[in-house]
């Protein structure tokens, strides 16, 4: 079963800002320079090139997909505001595949009842939350409520913990082991680390080697082809990689670009005495690991 964990639902200028797309398409170039197997929308403006996932663009992307988690973050601070109440409502046209995921902004007084509100009147199945785009401290004790709750309501959550290319996102909050306090005072909340907390991939392994209930998504992992390799062997070496998921991150790249970057993991030492990473682990990445912590 192909399971796509990690989609977007947001577009420009609806959701954007002119500076978030901005350095959002300059990302997605230098992506293209190194390979094929990145999503480019063909839109006349440079603007409608850079993350813009429609309805119409989305529901053509995982077509090929039996399930797909959908979400749009809430980030002001970055210049990103996704409407919450359209997810929920393409969720509820298209709940044959989709499953919907609430977005809230820990720096809001009333995130917890934000997301107690999503998830019990609108649906939604999830969290998504993200310190370098909404600008909050992981090891600050004051979100601890926000986790809590989710704790409490039995939902997962998917943090962004890695870089972005957004320019006032703050570095100093995205290293996946800020987290470790949050996994500690919230031992049965189900977490998932967005693109293997990249550049830090090596503390997200050793983080979810740890915390039974962490596991790390491999999307936006391939675009970069020495890392993409380096991380998948220090998942082997540490024995977490079946800890590893599949996402797509649409609109950065479609569920058959990043299959197909996954597969390429091994190019980058062909013709060497170099140990690579096994097909066997690619499949179950692919199509079984997300059994672990999400439901079908």
């Amino acid at each position: 079963m192909l399971f796509d964990t990690h989609t977007n639902l947001m577009w420009y200028p609806d959701h954007y800002s002119d500076e978030f797309v901005e350095f959002a398409w300059a990302a997605k170039k230098a992506k293209m320079r190194i390979t094929p197997d990145v999503y480019f929308a063909g839109a006349g403006t440079p603007q409608n090139n850079a993350f813009d996932s429609t309805p119409e663009a989305l529901l053509k992307a995982t077509a090929g997909c039996d399930k797909v988690i959908v979400f749009g973050i809430k980030a002001p601070f970055t210049g990103i505001n996704a409407d919450q109440e359209l997810i929920a409502r393409f969720v509820r046209e298209h709940s044959d595949r989709f499953i919907g995921w609430c977005s809230v902004d820990p720096n809001d007084r009333d995130c917890v009842e934000q997301l107690q509100y999503f998830v019990q009147n609108l649906g939604f199945q999830g969290l998504k939350v993200s310190p370098i785009y909404q600008n909050w401290d992981p090891q600050d004790p004051r979100h601890l409520p926000l986790f809590k709750k989710a704790e409490q309501l039995g939902i997962p959550i998917n943090i962004h913990q890695g870089t972005s290319f957004v320019r006032p996102g703050p570095l100093k909050y995205s290293n996946p082991i800020q987290l470790e306090d949050i996994a500690i005072a919230c031992p049965d909340l189900r977490i998932i680390i967005s693109h293997m907390g990249h550049p830090w991939e090596t503390e997200c392994v050793v983080l979810i080697r740890k915390h039974p209930h962490l596991f790390a998504n491999v999307s936006a992992l391939h675009y970069r082809p020495l890392r993409h390799y380096q991380a998948f062997m220090t998942a082997l070496e540490y024995g977490v990689e079946h800890k590893l998921i599949f996402g797509s991150d649409f609109p950065s790249a479609t569920p058959e670009q990043v299959i197909a970057g996954l597969y390429k993991v091994n190019d980058v030492v062909r013709g060497t005495s170099f140990p690579t990473f096994p097909k066997e682990a690619i499949d179950r990445i692919i199509y079984e690991n997300w059994k672990q912590v999400l439901n079908g």
